[in-house]
């Protein structure tokens, strides 16, 4: 008989934790679950495809030539950085403003224009770098391997920012995820079917990325043409169209620059790190570095979609005046995202050790032992994600441009001092600072202007 009570009371507590969870879930309303949803569904798709690429590669092409593959990638990947406007953001701000639909179409052909001509003028620098660099480090591969990376990330990515962006706006976001996934589905195909045939060289791995680029991009581009056509009406067609975009670009240049500002120092993270291991750690230890730090990125992408979905929504709150609100909604989802980055890093540590002894082998035995280091930034960056989003929609993205720059500033001095001074340690510790300085130094920044109050 006492059997009964102690299950009952046991029944009420469980209840009561699910409807403290379900009120903790809904005092975030800075995202909606099926946008989430489906941004989780392109992120893990990419986020496992993607990564399945990179640690497939490094285990067939083995440490030596997966050093030279990831240091040549890195040299477009950095170039386009530089060239990058974040044309998906800008086209959610502009998109979002009060216009008429003549006038949004006309914006929506200068943001193609615009990303189209920042990407190409990338592609032409890339090439040419692409040789000198690996010529000054001293890596010896096909003439062929610096066109064929420029040109993989030429083909995934020219055009594309601001179809992405309206395909958020219309809520065909689901549409995005499945063909990201697709890319690098296809992608990993194209590699597995060189490696059966006895193929698989860094020159291949580079090769078979550029059609599935091109072809996921070009469907991209359809979607968003007929998304576009259907809410703004036929878009413009190249008639005044250079006047056109130098009034859009005289009229969003602050905006504009900012977001490269932002991209260029997001370099940094993104692949000039690798360029500066080459200078200091052999290729061997590069190819370790990199492995490590994708299993990072496959941790960061179970939290990512966060960031991707919640512009719009905060945009949403800032033109309506509700900062107060916004702030303390940002305060409870601070705590609840530290909580998140704590067990995913966690998690991450524990699986380390399985995947890099029983799939990659001895030749990267030094994995598990900098993963802690490398993803460490995890924990810091992800309570703060959302302070790019902020300070974009409220019209401060010159803030956000600013912490970008003091915290690559703080990131490269890391990674030069880390890894010549602790070699692969350092390399991976540096990275951390790399990353979560701009989180941090962006909510400072926040906060002293009192945009958010905390």
């Amino acid at each position: 008989m006492i059997g009964v009570p102690q299950s009952r009371n046991r029944l009420i507590e469980k209840m009561g934790l699910f409807s403290r969870l379900g009120d903790a879930a809904r005092q975030i309303r800075l995202f909606s679950l099926r946008d989430m949803a489906w941004q989780y569904a392109a992120s893990f798709g990419v986020a496992i495809f993607g990564a399945l690429y990179i640690l497939a590669a490094g285990r067939v092409l083995g440490p030596q030539d997966f050093g030279a593959y990831a240091l040549a990638m890195a040299v477009p990947t950095v170039v386009n950085a530089l060239f990058d406007y974040r044309i998906q953001e800008v086209s959610i701000v502009v998109l979002s403003e009060k216009a008429s639909a003549e006038d949004s179409a006309r914006n929506m052909r200068s943001l193609f224009l615009f990303d189209v001509l920042a990407r190409t003028v990338a592609f032409g620098i890339s090439v040419p770098a692409g040789f000198l660099v690996l010529r000054a480090l001293g890596i010896d591969v096909d003439p062929a391997v610096p066109w064929l990376a420029a040109l993989g990330v030429f083909g995934a990515k020219v055009g594309i920012g601001p179809a992405i962006g309206i395909m958020r706006l219309s809520g065909k976001i689901h549409k995005y995820a499945l063909l990201q996934s697709l890319d690098w589905a296809l992608r990993l195909l194209g590699f597995g079917i060189v490696f059966l045939l006895g193929q698989a060289t860094v020159e291949t791995a580079f090769l078979v990325q550029v059609p599935p680029a091109i072809v996921i991009n070009l469907w991209i581009l359809y979607l968003a043409r007929g998304i576009a056509r259907r809410s703004y009406g036929p878009i413009p067609g190249l008639s005044g169209a250079a006047d056109q975009l130098w009034i859009f670009y005289r009229e969003r240049s602050k905006l504009l620059f900012s977001s490269q500002t932002i991209s260029a120092v997001d370099s940094v993270v993104k692949e000039l790190d690798t360029l500066i291991c080459g200078i200091f750690l052999s290729q061997h230890n590069v190819a370790v570095y990199k492995i490590a730090k994708s299993i990072a990125g496959m941790a960061w992408k179970c939290v990512d979609p966060i960031f991707v979905v919640i512009l719009p929504n905060v945009a949403a709150y800032v033109a309506d005046g509700k900062m107060a609100e916004l702030s303390t909604i940002l305060k409870k989802t601070t705590i609840y995202l530290l909580a998140i980055a704590l067990f995913v890093y966690l998690a991450g540590w524990a699986l380390v050790y399985p995947l890099a002894h029983y799939v990659f082998g001895p030749e990267y035995s030094d994995v598990p032992s900098i993963y802690p280091l490398i993803s460490l930034w995890i924990v810091v960056a992800l309570p703060f994600i959302w302070t790019h989003s902020v300070a974009i929609a409220s019209g401060n993205a010159a803030l956000q441009a600013w912490s970008g720059l003091l915290g690559a500033g703080i990131g490269i001095a890391a990674l030069v001092i880390g890894a010549a001074s602790w070699s692969l340690s350092g390399a991976a510790l540096g990275l951390s600072v790399a990353y979560a300085a701009a989180f941090v130094i962006s909510w400072i920044l926040l906060v002293k202007k009192k945009i958010v109050t905390w």
